[in-house]
């Protein structure tokens, strides 16, 4: 079996829940390679205006709790490597469209870009995107497009928990377990993971 066939095989086994760039760009082992320490960190697909935009929406999508958000898992390096390494031209500009339809409708209902929006309007427009993509999840016809906003959610969850700080601080995934004790309360384990 060939790479492409187990890509194939693997989104048919998840319920095709997954788009299959995202699948390959996780089977491929992506890592945001302009992103490891505290150096900066320059954009290539995104200008740098869409990833500050990326940025905010994927820390609304999975805030800073007890635990660190998608802005410290630094998730936008995420996107931007899986828009110009794994995803397709015609994903990657279904993509960036959403972005501007992003700006673009922010501006048209509040006057100002999103990034520059009050929290509770930020958090307004992201319902009023998951809403029209419930109504409308087939926005072109023709095509396995999913809508923009579902697109950014999934993109958001797969980087965050595929990132160090997701797999470690979230999800407590201990690479090395010491030994497995089948029977015990959850109260022991504190999350259900590995």
């Amino acid at each position: 079996m060939d790479r492409r066939e187990a890509i194939k095989q693997l989104a048919f086994l998840s319920g095709g829940a997954l788009s299959l760039s995202t699948v390959a760009g996780i089977v491929g082992g992506c890592t945001a390679e302009n992103g490891s320490g505290t150096g900066s960190f320059t954009p290539q697909t995104l200008s740098d205006a869409q990833n500050e935009l990326v940025t905010q929406l994927a820390e609304r999508i999975i805030p800073a709790t007890d635990t660190p958000g998608a802005k410290a898992a630094r998730v936008n390096q995420y996107i931007d490597h899986m828009l110009t390494n794994w995803n397709t031209e015609e994903e990657k500009e279904h993509f960036l469209e959403g972005l501007d339809k992003v700006d673009e409708r922010s501006n048209n209902r509040f006057d100002n870009n999103f990034v520059d929006l009050g929290e509770a309007d930020k958090i307004t427009l992201m319902e009023e995107l998951e809403q029209e993509a419930k109504d409308n999840p087939n926005p072109v016809p023709d095509s396995d497009l999913k809508p923009f906003f579902p697109m950014m959610k999934e993109f958001t969850v797969v980087g965050y928990y595929t990132s160090e700080i997701g797999a470690s601080e979230e999800l407590k995934s201990n690479i090395v377990p010491g030994h497995y004790n089948a029977c015990m309360p959850y109260s022991e384990v504190g999350r259900a993971w590995s």
